[in-house]
């Protein structure tokens, strides 16, 4: 089998109230991470939907650099609404800037039109599944006959998750 495709959301790596906000356990970050390389392999693909690395602490940014360049795979982010920084910071922790806060990336898989987005979209008619993140563990409801699947790590158990299983869950 060859490399995977996998998603995930708001990280919020070096956010210090987090953890308060969305009941995250304490060590968050450090599962977050060993969840990220036990299953993430160099050669697969990993689509971060935004919110990665949100207010760190001055003296923080060359150990969340580290942390981050050393997560395994082909890593692309779309900007959340927190990824505030200069794009060459997202290029030296090693993830690719695939879009801006607000756009959209669109794939057909399976005969399924799928967005990814940071927000849940507004449908607009182009989009059978919308991936998104942003809600954390937020319910949203899915315009009529369209799906939204949430990639937030509050509801995937703080780890990328394979397309494919996302899709079919």
């Amino acid at each position: 089998m060859g490399p995977g495709m996998w998603v995930t959301a708001d990280h919020h790596w070096g956010h210090r109230n987090i953890a308060r906000l969305q009941d995250r356990p304490l060590d968050h970050e450090d599962l977050m991470a060993r969840l990220w390389h036990e299953r993430v392999g160099t050669d697969d693909h990993v689509l971060h939907l935004g919110d990665l690395l949100v207010f760190p602490a001055v003296e923080d940014v060359t150990r969340y650099q580290a942390l981050l360049s050393s997560l395994p795979g082909e890593k692309r982010i779309m900007l959340g609404n927190h990824d505030r920084r200069l794009r060459t910071l997202y290029r030296v922790c090693g993830f690719e800037v695939v879009a801006g806060y607000r756009e959209r990336l669109h794939l057909v898989m399976d005969g399924r039109r799928i967005c990814f987005s940071h927000r849940p979209d507004n449908d607009d008619g182009t989009w059978d599944v919308n991936v998104h993140g942003h809600v954390h563990s937020s319910a949203i409801l899915p315009p009529p006959g369209r799906r939204l699947i949430n990639a937030c790590v509050e509801v995937t158990g703080y780890a990328p998750v394979r397309l494919r299983d996302l899709l079919s869950a």
